[in-house]
C-alpha cells in the first residue's frame, strides 16, 4: 500500500511541477506522467496526459501504446485497436505491439477488426515479416490452417529469423499431423534461439510422437537444463505419450523440488498405481495429497484406486463415496467416479 501511495504522490509531484514549473528543477513530462497513471489504473488521467504528450511532440508508438491499454482499461476496445493500429503502422516490426493486439483478439474476440486492421497495414507495408506473422496467427485462430502456414512461411522468406513465424508453423504442422516437418520447423527455430525452453519442450513433445525417444530424452534434459522449465512439465509430457518409466523419473525430480505439492503426489501415485510398480509406496504419497485437499475428487479417485489394488476394497468404497459427494451431479468426472464404485463393490463381492 505505501509503495502505491508512493507512486500516486510522485504523479501529483508531476503534475504540480508541470503546471508550476518555478516550484522544483524536475519537470515531468506528459508522456512519463501518462505511464504512471497507466500503471496505476488511473486510465482516464493516462489517457489524457498521453494525448497532451501527442500534441505537444507528436504521435510516437510508445505513446499510442499507452493511450491504446488507456483505452482497455475503459473497456474502449474499438477505441484501443485504432490506437494500436494507429502505433503498429509507426512501427511494424515491433513485436510487443503485435503482442497486444494478440492478446486482445482472444480476450475480447476482436478477429475481424483485427483482420481489417492487419489489411489496413498490409496495403502499407507488404513485406513486413511481422505483420505476415501476425496474419498467420490470425488465420490459425480462426481455423484458416492453409491461409495460416502461407502467410508465415511468407514472414519467413521475408525475414528468416522470424521466430515467432516458426514456432507458429511448428504448432501447425504438429496440429496437422505433420510431425517430421514440425520437427525440422522447430529445429531452424532452434538454431536462432538455442536454449529457448518452450521451443525445447515442443521439440521434445514433437520427437516423442515420431518415436524419436533417445532424441526427445536429450532435447528435455536440455530443456530442464534451461531452469525455466519444470520436471512436471516434463514429467505429463512423457505420460502423455505413455513412457511411464521417464514420467515416474520426473515426477520424482519434480517432487524432489516441492515435497508437498498435491498435483504431484497425486499424479506420481496415479503413475505408480496404473504401472502396478511401488503400491505401499504411492499409497502414502497418495494419501499426503488428499491430506492438503481433503475434498478433491481427483486425489480421493487415486487413493481409493490404491486400496483397491492392494485389496482393500471395502476401503476404497468409502473413499470412493466421499469422492462422489465432493463430486457435482453434472461434473465432469462424475460418471467417471461412479463407474469406479461399481467396480470396487464388484471386486468385494467376488472376494466375498
Amino acid at each position: 500500500m505505501k509503495a502505491r501511495q508512493a507512486v500516486i504522490c510522485a504523479a501529483l509531484l508531476g503534475v504540480f511541477a508541470i503546471d508550476y514549473p518555478q516550484c522544483g528543477s524536475y519537470r515531468a513530462t506528459h508522456a512519463q506522467l501518462a505511464q504512471v497513471y497507466l500503471r496505476d489504473g488511473l486510465y482516464g488521467q493516462a489517457l489524457a496526459e498521453a494525448r497532451r504528450a501527442i500534441r505537444e511532440d507528436g504521435p510516437e508508438a510508445r505513446l499510442l501504446l499507452v493511450c491504446a491499454l488507456a483505452h482497455l482499461g475503459l473497456d474502449e476496445i474499438d477505441a484501443a485497436l485504432e490506437r494500436l493500429g494507429q502505433a503498429i503502422a509507426l512501427d511494424p516490426d515491433n513485436g510487443d505491439l503485435h503482442a497486444v493486439l494478440r492478446d486482445i483478439c482472444l480476450r475480447h474476440e476482436r478477429f475481424a477488426q483485427a483482420q481489417a486492421l492487419l489489411d489496413w497495414l498490409g496495403a502499407d507495408h507488404p513485406h513486413n515479416a511481422w505483420l505476415a506473422a501476425t496474419q498467420g496467427w490470425l488465420h490459425a485462430r480462426q481455423e484458416r490452417l492453409v491461409e495460416a502456414e502461407q502467410a508465415l512461411l511468407r514472414a519467413i522468406e521475408v525475414d528468416d529469423d522470424q521466430l515467432f513465424a516458426r514456432i507458429e508453423l511448428s504448432q501447425i504442422l504438429i496440429d496437422s499431423g505433420r510431425f517430421g516437418e514440425a520437427e525440422s520447423a522447430l529445429a531452424a527455430a532452434l538454431d536462432l534461439q538455442p536454449e529457448n525452453p518452450q521451443l525445447l519442450l515442443i521439440l521434445g513433445d514433437c520427437q516423442l510422437r515420431l518415436d524419436h525417444d533417445a532424441e526427445a530424452d536429450t532435447t528435455l534434459a536440455r530443456a530442464l537444463a534451461t531452469r525455466v522449465i519444470d520436471p512436471v512439465d516434463i514429467a505429463r509430457l512423457y505420460y502423455q505419450h505413455q513412457r511411464p518409466n521417464r514420467a515416474i523419473e520426473y515426477y520424482q525430480r519434480a517432487l524432489s523440488r516441492a515435497p508437498r505439492d498435491p498435483l504431484i503426489l497425486n499424479n506420481l501415485a496415479w503413475t505408480y498405481a496404473e504401472e502396478g510398480m511401488r503400491l505401499h509406496y504411492a499409497l502414502e504419497l497418495s494419501l499426503q495429497a488428499v491430506k492438503i485437499e481433503a475434498d478433491s475428487p481427483v486425489y480421493l479417485d487415486t487413493y481409493a484406486e490404491l486400496l483397491h489394488l492392494l485389496g482393500r476394497h471395502q476401503h476404497a468404497i468409502a473413499v470412493i463415496g466421499r469422492a462422489l459427494a465432493h463430486e457435482e451431479a453434472d461434473g465432469e468426472h462424475r460418471a467417471y467416479l461412479e463407474d469406479q464404485l461399481a467396480k470396487f463393490r464388484h471386486a468385494l463381492a467376488d472376494r466375498l
